[in-house]
């Protein structure tokens, strides 16, 4: 699909060749989204361009209005594209948030049967490293973000509000996260924080006073390795304290995000 020169927006050009044998086995509306979803993917599309009128994109790929507004409803499950409502509105190119991947994701373990243990092995098998690695790579800004999240932590835990305990803990963890370096662990890592983060809202069930000023100790300590630069007993331990967390979770409960 070809763009309108300087604005990253779909423009008018040559209708979308289909393919016979792909036109047997995919609808129309699938073919055309997903050439704007490799647009988006390729940086072409960026999140926020706007997207011509529904005449032009009709003609753009010669289609009905039925099929455009198939595809673009496909592309709006996918996070990729936002319909704003009213008179300056319409399709408008947006970025999925891990929130969004995240439930797509939770359907899937769920159908699976997958148990929130299974979930905390997974985390146990990950954060160790991204601990390393934002030792290793730490940086002013990242052992303030820390400091930070791990004081929230701290005053929730003072202050006996569960709730906001658990949005500092995982606050403290997405740090880890953002700063390790690894784009693609960090992602896949964000995404099981959140199914985590999630359960424990929708079970209700939440850390004790003894397991958050245990948490608050054990993350002031990954604080000073951190500090001091010494990634292997950062690994360390970070893998103690997911192994100690882990063993407190229900074993064998299943994820259950959606009733």
């Amino acid at each position: 699909m070809a763009q309108r020169p300087g604005t990253g927006s779909p423009a008018a050009a040559e209708p979308v060749r289909i393919p016979r044998g792909i036109q047997r086995s995919a609808r129309t509306s699938e073919i055309v989204a997903s050439s704007i979803r490799g647009q988006i993917a390729r940086g072409e599309l960026k999140p926020g361009d706007r997207f011509p009128a529904e005449d032009e994109l009709m003609e753009v790929f010669g289609i009905a209005r039925t099929t455009l507004r198939e595809a673009l409803r496909i592309l709006e499950s996918e996070g990729l594209v936002t319909v704003v409502r009213g008179r300056h509105g319409g399709p408008r190119v947006t970025s999925p948030t891990v929130e969004h991947i995240a439930r797509m994701y939770a359907l899937l373990l769920q159908i699976e049967g997958v148990t929130i243990d299974d979930l905390y092995d997974s985390r146990a098998a990950i954060e160790p490293w991204l601990a390393r690695r934002f030792a290793e790579t730490r940086t002013p800004k990242a052992l303030a973000d820390l400091k930070s999240a791990i004081e929230a932590a701290a005053t929730a835990t003072h202050d006996d509000d569960g709730a906001a305990f658990g949005e500092a803990a995982a606050r403290v963890h997405e740090t880890l996260f953002e700063h390790a370096g690894n784009a693609s662990m960090a992602i896949f890592a964000r995404l099981l924080n959140e199914l985590v983060t999630g359960f424990y809202r929708k079970s209700g069930q939440a850390a004790g006073v003894t397991e958050r000023k245990r948490a608050v100790r054990s993350y002031r300590k990954f604080y000073k390795l951190v500090e001091a630069g010494d990634a292997e007993a950062a690994e360390e331990h970070w893998g103690r304290h997911m192994s100690y967390v882990g063993a407190n979770v229900p074993a064998g409960h299943p994820l259950e995000l959606f009733t």
